[in-house]
């Protein structure tokens, strides 16, 4: 029997290329056999270009902020929610991002909090580990992994034998085989030509 092959995700709740690609590896661990490890990478530390030395992970949450202050809130629920099990984290984490990005809400805490009990998270446990600053080292220590491998943009898949690119799709594919192929070819095409680096259509100024 093949084994499973291991790959890590580096992703950021408020990209929706990450939500997609999290679908398709969704139906490509299903249908593939991979098992996937979600990394947090945060893309305004990553962009962020200020002379000081601001840090997301330092950063103040709003609440209410439909962005979840620069993301940090769904990041730092994501960290606390792994800490009841990799099936309930998955659960919680595609839960938040379909409601951001298919169901359009804001990634304030009424968000976080509903994806969190729609997933099965024991709520006070989730809510003690939520303020928990462990969580803040947590992401800052996964965030400087993946900028020290390179990464720039989510979602970017590594897998085993250190191939890894960013993943970006203007639409989920049309059907699960579709998906499957997508996933499959992609994969293929890294480790045929390790020394690929760029294939990007041309976009229109109104795409």
């Amino acid at each position: 029997m093949m084994m499973a092959e291991s790959v890590t995700v580096f992703f950021d709740y408020l990209c929706p290329f990450a939500w997609r690609g999290a679908e398709v590896a969704l139906t490509a661990q299903e249908r593939l056999g991979f098992v996937f490890t979600w990394s947090h990478f945060s893309l305004f530390q990553g962009n962020y270009c200020g002379e000081d030395r601001w840090q997301i992970w330092n950063e103040w949450i709003d609440l209410n902020d439909d962005r979840g202050t620069k993301g940090l809130l769904p990041f730092l629920a994501s960290c606390a929610a792994r800490r009841q099990g990799r099936m309930l984290h998955d659960t919680f984490r595609l839960g938040l991002l379909r409601a951001r990005h298919r169901d359009h809400r804001p990634l304030d805490w009424d968000t976080v909090r509903t994806a969190a009990e729609c997933a099965g998270l024991r709520m006070e446990q989730f809510e003690d580990d939520l303020s928990n600053p462990e969580c803040r080292t947590v992401l800052a220590q996964e965030h400087h992994r993946a900028a020290a491998r390179g990464v720039f943009g989510t979602p970017t898949f590594c897998f085993e034998g250190g191939h890894l690119a960013y993943f970006r799709i203007r639409e989920l594919p049309a059907s699960s085989e579709e998906a499957v192929e997508l996933f499959r070819d992609y994969r293929q095409l890294l480790i045929r030509y390790p020394y690929l680096e760029t294939v990007k259509r041309p976009r229109l100024h109104n795409n």
